[in-house]
């Protein structure tokens, strides 16, 4: 990829995981990059966690033997389709519920939408505190998401909320998000 634009070789870092592709539990990930650049994240890793689980690394290559490189293939394939499905039924239940209280970008991988509620303003809030809503207000209406702060270093109040698709049938994400348009509603004034 750097030869490809001119640049100095080098410097990039690839980082992959077999969570989600595997299986969504297996916490197993893999870099590749120059040497220098994985002996110190070698380094740091020994001193920080001493290594990887035992257990996690041998259920990988065990499945991995067992799919080979074409089985493995067209796990990931399916895998990718799941995701998109429940992705896309997500999507068209936020579009029904949140279309004019909310706002999103298509994810084209991984498991959540990352959307910013559209909030009314509050003090050192002036885009409304979506920790807030979700804590005082959703949560007591069965809907649980992920407040944007939990994301922030500095802790500060934030619109955006993550919410995983990946786990409920259409009908559980329907019911959830028309709850989260009524809870947006009623904190804003609105009802």
């Amino acid at each position: 990829m750097e030869a490809q634009d001119g640049q100095p070789v080098g410097r990039v870092v690839r980082f992959d995981s077999l969570s989600k592709v595997l299986s969504a539990g297996l916490r197993l990930g893999f870099m590749s990059g120059p040497t220098p650049i994985i002996n110190a994240v070698n380094l740091h890793t020994t001193a920080a966690n001493l290594q990887t689980s035992s257990t996690s690394q041998a259920i990988a290559v065990a499945m991995l033997d067992y799919f080979t490189y074409e089985g493995f293939q067209k796990h990931a394939e399916h895998v990718s389709d799941y995701y998109r499905e429940k992705r896309d039924v997500f999507e068209a239940a936020m579009r029904r519920h949140l279309d004019g209280l909310a706002e999103w970008s298509t994810p084209i991988s991984g498991m959540f939408f990352w959307f910013k509620l559209k909030l009314r303003p509050t003090s050192g809030a002036p885009e409304g505190d979506s920790a807030t809503l979700i804590r005082e207000r959703a949560v007591s209406r069965g809907v649980l998401a992920l407040p944007g702060t939990s994301f922030l270093p500095n802790g500060d109040a934030s619109p955006y909320v993550r919410a995983a698709f990946s786990l409920l049938e259409a009908d559980q994400v329907d019911e959830a998000l028309r709850r989260l348009a009524l809870v947006i509603r009623e904190y804003n004034g609105e009802q």
